[in-house]
C-alpha cells in the first residue's frame, strides 16, 4: 500500500536531481545514461552459446516426450502385427 506510486515517485526524484545538477554535470549525467544504453543494446543484441544452448534444452523438453510417446506407439504396432504374422494359424 505504501508504495503503489514508488516508481513515479523516483521518477520525480531524479527529474529534481537532474533540474539541480550544473550544465557540465548534466552533460557528465546524459553522456554516462547514454553509454549504459549502449552498452545493453550491444549486450542483447548478439546471440552467445549460452542462448543457443538454453533454446535447445527448451525445445528438446518440449519436443522430446511426443517424439517418444510417437516412437512408442510405433514400436507397438509393429510388434503387433508381427506377433499376429507369426500366430497365424
Amino acid at each position: 500500500m505504501l508504495f503503489i506510486n514508488k516508481e513515479k515517485v523516483d521518477e520525480d526524484v531524479e527529474k529534481i536531481r537532474e533540474y539541480t545538477l550544473s550544465p557540465e554535470q548534466l552533460q557528465e549525467s546524459i553522456a554516462r545514461k547514454e553509454k549504459e544504453k549502449k552498452e545493453i543494446k550491444e549486450k542483447s543484441e548478439g546471440l552467445t552459446f549460452k542462448d543457443v544452448v538454453a533454446m535447445t534444452i527448451a525445445i528438446i523438453e518440449l519436443i522430446l516426450p511426443y517424439f517418444l510417446i510417437c516412437i512408442a506407439t510405433m514400436v507397438a504396432v509393429f510388434l503387433f502385427f508381427w506377433w499376429m504374422g507369426m500366430h497365424r494359424y
